[in-house]
Parts: C-alpha cells; structure tokens; sequence
C-alpha cells in the first residue's frame, strides 16, 4: 500500500522540546504515513530540502535540545515584526511554496512555531495548504493556550541562575541583576522571579521607575537587608522612555535587543551606597535540553497533533488548557500575544510577598 506523504516544519527561535515533538509525531504516524522533514523551516519547503523521518532515527534525537531540522528567524518568511504585527509575505514566495507543497504530493502539514510561524501559516492557507500548528514559545506568548514548550525550561534554567547570584548578593552585600530574553511578554522574568525568590521582578508589561526601584532599596537597606535579587527581561523599560537595545558590532545597520540589567546597573551604581552587578543569561535559556515538563507537555502535543492529522481537522493549533489537550482555529491564535496582565494571579501573588515591580 501506497503511503500517504506528510511534512513537518519548525520554525522560528530553537527552544528545548523541538525535537521531541517532532520524534513523537514520526513515531505516532510513520505506520501510515511517509513523514519528509524540511530543513531550515518553511524555507526547506521553498527550496525543497528535506529528509524522510522515521523513528530509528527521530529516536536518537528525543530530548536533545535545539532541533536536527535546523531553523530560521529571518529569509523569505520573516512575517513578524513586532507586538502581534503581521509582514504580508511576498506573494511570489508565497505561491513557490504553495506549488512545492502540491508538487511533493503532500496530505499535510505540522507546523511546529510560535506567533510569527502561526502568522506565516494563516498566510499560506488560502493556498489549500492543509496545516496543523503545534504551539512553541520559549516566552509563553502564543494565545489559546496555558504553556508552549519550551517555556518551563527557561523557567528552570532562570531559576537556577538566581539561586547562584543570590549567594553571591549575600556574601558581597551587593545588589544582583539578571536579564532575561522577554521583548514584549514577561512570563520567563515573572515565573522565574518567583520561583528563585527575586525581590525585583520587571516585565515589558509594567513599565519602572527609577524612584521606584531606589525607594524599595532604600527600604531594605533601613531594614538592614543589603543584598537585593533583581530579575528583569530584556524588553523592560523606563515609564516613558524606549526598549533598550545594543549593536551588533560590524553590523553596524543592525542591532540587537538588551541591556536593560546593565542599564540597571550603571544607574544604581551612580549612588553611592549601592554596588549592583549584571549578568545576562541570553541565548543560554534557549539552549541545552528540554526539562521533565517539558518532555511531558512536547509528547502529548505531538501525539494530539498526530491525532488531528488523522482526523483531517487542519487549519487548527494544538492548545493545552487546565491540563486539557485540544485545538483551536489558527486564525485565533495571529495578530496578538498572550501578555502579563497586572491583575495576573502570579503578579498578585509577588506583590502580596512583598516584591516590587518597579512601578
């Protein structure tokens, strides 16, 4: 019997549990399916690069971090262009890709990616592309559903991290700051911030204050506590002013977001009786392999995926809520972000123990 030919797809940032959705969706489907998997995103299918899949050697790959597939941010298919904006994508390369699709005989689609790779399949589905989007997010921002893999391996990893720098604030009396990748959506700086007991917890969605931040110091100094845990993501700003950013050196057209812990720093460090130290984890929260939650959320997506694929139920995203799996037209999960709300639980929870949000 002929098997019918499907295609998986990541796209956008590399985030820990990549690869073992991609190895669940092969494991669950290759009896019945030929599974081709394009390199490099939606890129690979432009260009028609790809491997066929099968489980002895997905299996390999599992809980590696990153994924073999390879990914892109940039090219033909950056569509996304800030908070919840959508980038028409070229028509041309829209119709190659659509033609290469129909050309390689594919049933269908599984798109693994979060808001800019969802934005890029809203896009290419009135070109009969039947698509299935799985929901990945290192900065659990995609709306419709409770967490993206990804996310709780940051958290970890962040967490971990404040564990460290608070040692080190105890023993030098000193004020520690880490950074934290977050432009628009501040879960990784508010879950982390908890969980590693920060005192300052600043998000993209609650803009600081310098007299904020030194009157909150200034109390705890009065209180005799010396040391302070800060925690701020990257797209965390000063009441009026911008999102800090930094050039990338010889590029010099070109530059890159952070540098607000070392704003941070700089700033207290202008007091006198202030000793303030930035670290910025960067790419280092993307990285290295997916965490146990990870692992236990990536499968049970991959395999509902896998089930709607089977049911022929496209133009869906796979959504995990209150510990349900289901999906949710992808149309409802484009043009905007899942954001930190003040009145989130989390956020009432930080305040209620006492931490400062800068505002």
């Amino acid at each position: 019997m002929k098997l019918k030919k499907i295609g998986i797809i990541n796209s956008g940032g590399d985030c820990p549990g990549l690869n073992t959705v991609i190895d669940t969706i092969v494991t669950s489907l290759e009896a019945d399916y030929k599974v081709l998997g394009f390199y490099k995103g939606f890129e690979g299918l432009l260009a028609k690069e790809y491997l066929e899949l099968n489980s002895d050697f997905t299996n390999f790959f599992r809980f590696q971090g990153g994924t073999f597939l390879k990914t892109v941010n940039k090219g033909n298919f950056a569509s996304k262009v800030g908070s919840g904006q959508i980038r028409q994508i070229p028509e041309e390369i829209l119709s190659k890709t659509a033609k290469n699709y129909h050309d390689l005989g594919l049933e269908g689609l599984i798109v693994l990616g979060g808001d800019g790779t969802m934005e890029i399949v809203y896009q290419l589905q009135r070109y009969n592309l039947n698509i299935i989007g799985v929901p990945k997010s290192m900065d659990n921002d995609l709306p419709g559903t409770d967490f993206t893999f990804g996310f709780h391996t940051a958290v970890e990893i962040a967490t971990e991290a404040l564990d460290r720098l608070e040692t080190v604030g105890q023993s030098h009396d000193r004020i520690m700051i880490l950074e934290v990748m977050g432009r628009w959506a501040g879960w990784v700086s508010l879950f982390s911030g908890l969980a590693g007991g920060a005192n300052i917890i600043l998000i993209p969605e609650i803009d600081f204050s310098w007299n904020s931040i030194t009157n909150f110091l200034e109390k705890r100094l009065s209180l005799g506590k010396k040391n302070t845990l800060i925690i701020a993501a990257e797209g965390s700003k000063l009441s009026g002013g911008e999102i800090s950013s930094k050039s990338l050196g010889s590029k010099a057209s070109e530059s890159s977001l952070g540098g607000v812990g070392d704003q941070i720093s700089q700033y207290l460090n202008g007091i006198t009786h202030f000793e303030a130290r930035s670290t910025n984890l960067g790419h280092i929260i993307r990285g290295g392999s997916p965490g146990s939650f990870d692992r236990l959320l990536s499968m049970p997506l991959g395999v509902h995926a896998s089930k709607l694929m089977r049911a022929r139920k496209f133009g869906n995203m796979v959504t995990y809520e209150q510990g349900k799996f289901s999906q949710l037209p992808i149309e409802e999960c484009v043009g905007k972000l899942k954001l930190v709300e003040k009145t989130n639980f989390h956020v009432e929870t930080g305040r209620a123990l006492g931490v400062c949000f800068g505002d």
